[in-house]
């Protein structure tokens, strides 16, 4: 309901943003409850706008890969329990919300201006909530299908790794099981540093997630601007736990570790920026005799 009331609609308060992460006049809403609703709602909001004519194939594409973010409901609920002081969560909260906008300037954009798109038309309550119960009941599938083979995982060799890799690669497949797992890491500054990386990926699971409600559409830009996001919040956790921890739990990441991850972020963004898309200013008109 939110989004049919705002799509379209100029919010001068968040055109600087629009405009640094070169989305449409009108598309704020999408960028905002992208970073505001959790996965996948900002990933089927996109698809709908797309689907509706009020998006490119090739914008919708782009935003796929910024504007489906882990939402604070997931992040205060799941994540308040692991920290001593809330202050931690909110610093994530904002490592999340920079790195996706971070993203958002770094994913190529078309040659031309993207044109305002138009006013949305609003649903009511029914029709909404429909949707709602579709998109939950495709969530839920998708959670309990990544259980099971998580349970599988840990039954037959995931028992053989580290516990941080044990969390890590329960993440990377499923967030929420992986969020869970970090009370078995001890220190909060290990288990800041993970939590960076898990909800800036998002895990595979919520890309299943995303491909489900993002029909004609893929995925697009999902994952190279995942893995892009989940570089950039890791490297600014890194740069911020020292000063949000004691030395004690404080992770000491060598000199070795940032430059490597600095030169990856360098090779991934020239990866992502290379891509050239050419537009014609005119349009084309082909057999105009006849």
């Amino acid at each position: 309901i939110i989004n049919s009331c705002l799509l379209g609609q100029d919010i001068p308060l968040l055109q600087p943003l629009a405009r640094l992460c070169r989305i449409p006049k009108g598309a704020e809403s999408l960028l905002i409850l992208g970073l505001f609703a959790g996965y996948p709602i900002g990933a089927q909001l996109i698809s709908q706008a797309y689907h509706t004519g009020r998006l490119s194939k090739f914008t919708a594409r782009r935003m796929l890969g910024f504007c489906n973010n882990a939402g604070p409901a997931f992040l205060f609920g799941i994540l308040s329990p692991l920290f001593v002081s809330i202050k931690t969560v909110w610093v994530l909260w904002g490592v999340h919300i920079l790195s996706s906008l971070i993203t958002g300037l770094i994913l190529p954009s078309e040659a031309v201006k993207p044109a305002r798109i138009s006013p949305g038309t609003e649903i009511s309550l029914p029709e909404s909530l429909q949707k709602a119960i579709r998109s939950t009941a495709g969530v839920c599938g998708w959670v309990v299908l990544f259980r099971v083979i998580l349970g599988f995982c840990n039954r037959w060799f995931l028992w053989l790794f580290p516990t941080e890799a044990q969390v890590l690669i329960s993440g990377l497949l499923e967030l929420s099981n992986g969020c869970v797992m970090l009370q078995s890491i001890s220190g909060e500054g290990k288990r800041f540093l993970l939590a960076g990386i898990l909800i800036g990926f998002g895990g595979l699971c919520v890309g299943m997630q995303t491909m489900s409600v993002t029909e004609g559409l893929g995925t697009g830009w999902y994952f190279p601007g995942k893995v892009f996001q989940a570089t950039v919040s890791v490297l600014l956790s890194i740069l911020l736990q020292p000063i949000i921890f004691t030395k004690i739990d404080a992770v000491i990441v060598s000199t070795r570790v940032l430059i490597g991850l600095v030169i990856f972020l360098v090779v991934l963004t020239l990866l992502l920026r290379r891509k050239k898309v050419v537009a014609f200013s005119n349009r084309l008109l082909y057999n105009t005799g006849n």
